[in-house]
Parts: structure tokens; sequence; C-alpha cells
């Protein structure tokens, strides 16, 4: 198997999977809500785009000529569909536009621009090398436009923070931050594309455009996963936030324990503690740790962990950690909460990862949480 057998086998894998990924999309939700819309749209014409290359190399194209040089601009769409996905999952589409109008505007402009090319040389107006000359420049084009949405979605996630202040709750947004950073590599290989054309007298399409698409099969691949993963966690955190949450962490000043005297005995601070902790669901705070506890409880830090360890017979950690577990062990028994993904249920009830989250579980229950539930 040559370079270019192995290229077009990781493109036309790349489409299949983008293909299988929004069908398996469609089939599982009940309902189609816009973030999930635009992520499919996303790979959608990623894999639209894939697929269109990898048949024009392997020559299943008509031999009319008009047809044999026509190609649908799907790249146009990519960028601007991962756009408006961020602007919609992070609930912001009324302070921010996700640019579809323009975006149609401009895919309908290359479309009838670039017939109108092929037809002029069709006819013997322009020479054949106008082709090949418009289609590096409508790519050029493109792929300044797209680099103005890359740079406003880094914008979006740095600069405009105030916007989205209540998805931060749910999702830290790392993994979107991730994505950018490998769809900043696959539109510096769009770069080095677009130059190689222009400039190479060398390295032309469709060589140019190989590093290209192995990178945005990759990225079809990770997009297929992560995002949509993420978004319904997203979703389920939202729902089980209210089910879950008493109203707020307000704190009672008369509820705080005192410092005590020394007649008091370190059990009863121990019991008041722990009623405290659980009336307040303090435990259900990702955040919490033995110095934030500590100040509440108006304790010294040492004092309160060995009053912990006493009592509790466990650490600090394990200690808040099996009042997270025995929350996480009501929701699957509920029928109510069938539908909540497990992470998202380990997520509200107080870990800050899956991995954390059923590390613990199995230390408590000896079992999986998905082990558990079923």
């Amino acid at each position: 198997m040559n370079v270019t057998a192995i290229f077009n086998f990781l493109l036309i894998a790349g489409a299949v999977q983008g293909f299988i990924f929004n069908i398996a999309t469609f089939l599982s939700r009940k309902k189609i809500e816009r973030p999930v819309l635009f992520l499919n749209l996303f790979v959608f014409f990623l894999s639209l785009n894939n697929l269109q290359s990898w048949m024009i190399d392997k020559g299943f194209i008509s031999s009319n000529f008009f047809m044999s040089h026509f190609s649908v601009p799907w790249y146009v769409l990519i960028v601007p569909m991962f756009y408006a996905f961020l602007v919609y999952y992070l609930k912001i589409e009324e302070k921010k536009w996700p640019f579809l109008q323009l975006t149609l505007s401009i895919f309908l402009l290359e479309v009838i621009a670039r017939s109108a090319v092929i037809l002029l040389v069709q006819k013997g107006v322009f020479k054949a090398e106008t082709i090949a000359l418009y289609n590096s420049i409508e790519d050029a084009l493109t792929l300044l436009y797209s680099v103005f949405l890359y740079i406003k979605a880094i914008r979006i996630l740095y600069n405009y923070k105030g916007l989205y202040h209540q998805i931060l709750e749910f999702d830290n947004l790392k993994w979107i931050k991730i994505f950018l950073k490998l769809g900043g590599v696959v539109i510096f290989l769009w770069l080095v594309a677009v130059l190689l054309n222009l400039f190479s007298e060398d390295i032309k399409a469709p060589y140019s455009y190989y590093p290209l698409r192995i990178g945005s099969s990759i990225l079809i691949y990770w997009v297929g996963y992560q995002a949509f993963f993420q978004y319904v966690i997203l979703e389920d955190r939202i729902g089980l936030r209210g089910k879950i949450r008493k109203q707020g962490f307000s704190i009672p000043k008369d509820d705080i324990p005192k410092e005590r005297s020394n007649t008091v005995r370190e059990e009863g601070v121990f019991k008041d503690m722990d009623s405290y902790i659980k009336e307040n669901q303090r435990y259900l705070d990702p955040n919490l740790n033995m110095d934030s506890l500590a100040k509440e409880l108006s304790m010294g830090t040492s004092t309160l962990s060995n009053i912990i360890n006493q009592y509790a017979k466990q650490n600090f950690s394990d200690y808040i950690n099996s009042f997270r577990v025995t929350e996480a062990k009501k929701l699957p028994e509920n029928p109510d909460f069938s539908a909540y993904t497990i992470v998202a249920i380990g997520l509200e009830c107080g870990f800050n990862s899956k991995s954390t989250f059923y590390s613990a579980f199995k230390k408590f229950t000896g079992q999986t949480p998905t082990q558990y539930r079923k």
C-alpha cells in the first residue's frame, strides 16, 4: 500500500465515521437541540468534504467537463458550524451572532462563482488554468473567513466569561480549549496547503491537502465522541442540579459551631460538624477542602483533621467522599433518574472528575457506578 492509498483510506474512514456519528446521534435523541444540530452539521460537512475529496482522488466523477471540474465548497460551512455550536452550547446566542446567514450567503456565492468560471472556461472565454487559479483564490478567502471565526471563538472563551458564567458552574470548558488547539493545527495545515497551491511549482493539489485531510479525519473522531458526550453531561447536570441540591449554600450564623471550651467533649464537636455538613449539603461542593471547611466551622485545620480521623475513622477526603457516594447511590435506585448519565450524577454529587467518582464509588461499595445501576 503506497502513501496515497494510506491517505485515501484514512480520508474515507474518517468520513464514514462522521456519517455513522450523525446517524447514531439522531437516532439516540428524542429531541435535536440546537447545539446538537450544529455539532452534527459540523461533523456532516467535514465528512462530506472528505468524501468528495476521496471521490475526486479515486476518479469517481463524471467525464462531463463541467462536473469533472465542479466541487461543492463544503469546507466553507465547517468552521461556522462549530462557531454556531459554541454560541448555542454556551447559551449566548442572544448576545453573540452565530453568523449563519452570512455563512450561507458566502457558500451560495462561491457555488455560483465557481459554476460561472467553469462555464466560461468551457466556452473558451478563459484558459483552463483559470479554474485552478480560482480554486486557490476561493480557498484563500474561505480560509480568511474561517480564521476570523476561529479567533472570535477564542475571544469568547477567554475574554467573555461573564456571558456564560452559569455554564462554568457545570463545565470548565477544558475540552473546548483542547478542541480549539486541535482546530488550530488543522487551520495551520490548511494555510500551508493554500500557500503551496499559490506559490509552489512542485507541490499542488491534491498532494498539498494530504496533511490537512489527515488532521480533519482525526478531528472527526475526536469531536464525534468528546463534544457530544460533554453536551449530554452538561444538560444532565443542569437537570439534576435542582433535584439534588437544596436552595443555595447559605450558612445561618446560629448554626455554625463555635469554638468549644475544654469542658465540651470533641465528640460533640464532631456530631455538630457532621450534622452541619449533611444539612447544608457541603459535600456537593467539588471545591470543598479542609481549609475552607475549618474556616466555616471557626476551628483550626489541625483540630478539624484530628476530630475527623478520631471519630470518623477516615481521612478528610474519604469522609467527604462517603457523603457523596451515599448521595450518588440514591439516584440510580430512583426510576426518575434513569435517563441521566452516571457521570453527570457523580459530578453533581460533588466529585470533580469521572475517575475520582468511579474510584471512590468502588472503594465504598465494591462496585463501579455502572455495575451498581445494573
